[in-house]
């Protein structure tokens, strides 16, 4: 496991446990949008709360697997600013409907992302045997997120703040791609 992805395995896991201990922490870090200026920190801090065990199970699963190929292509400094770059964009996103948000989806929507672009045709298993390539997996979270945010989806889940973290990365991504072409040149 490399290093980044197990600090924040480690600090999702600490957080929600101090969450099922301190309800009150819950509210005191989630990102409210009309609260915003006032609380600031709290588009980072939102990232590292979740809202039952099924929410953190798999956010740290994807987590799990696609982070340490994407941090060791990517070195440490710039996986971390990957998945802080797309957390904080998804709660951007997220103000235009103005609900509260809490979890690392958006993050782990960016980190899947970069995984999808370095290693587009990997096959991942859905379920342990459904084989997907990861570029289709990600156009269809994408596009399970758009419906989801035009109201065609369940209802609590922050589509807007996935399609952030995905946006995010994309141009993360882009900047990163454009920076190293020029060192190239």
């Amino acid at each position: 496991m490399t290093p980044w992805v197990q600090r924040l395995l480690i600090a999702n896991v600490l957080m929600f446990f101090v969450q099922m201990t301190s309800p009150g922490v819950t509210s005191q870090l989630m990102f409210v949008p009309s609260e915003a200026l006032v609380h600031p920190w709290t588009i980072v801090t939102y990232m590292f709360l979740h809202g039952g065990f099924g929410h953190i199970f798999f956010n740290m699963l994807a987590l799990y697997f696609f982070g340490p190929p994407v941090e060791q292509r990517l070195g440490g400094n710039r996986f971390i600013t990957l998945y802080l770059i797309s957390g904080i964009v998804g709660a951007l996103f997220s103000i235009v409907l103005g609900f509260p948000i809490i979890g690392a989806s958006g993050a782990v929507m960016g980190v899947s992302l970069a995984f999808a672009k370095f290693w587009p045709r990997q096959q991942i298993l859905i379920w342990g045997v459904l084989p997907i390539e990861a570029r289709w997996l990600v156009i269809i979270y994408a596009a399970w997120d758009i419906l989801g945010a035009s109201g065609y989806g369940p209802r609590g889940i922050a589509n807007l703040a996935h399609l952030g973290g995905l946006a995010g990365a994309l141009l993360y991504l882009l900047y990163l791609d454009r920076r190293q072409g020029a060192r190239r040149f």
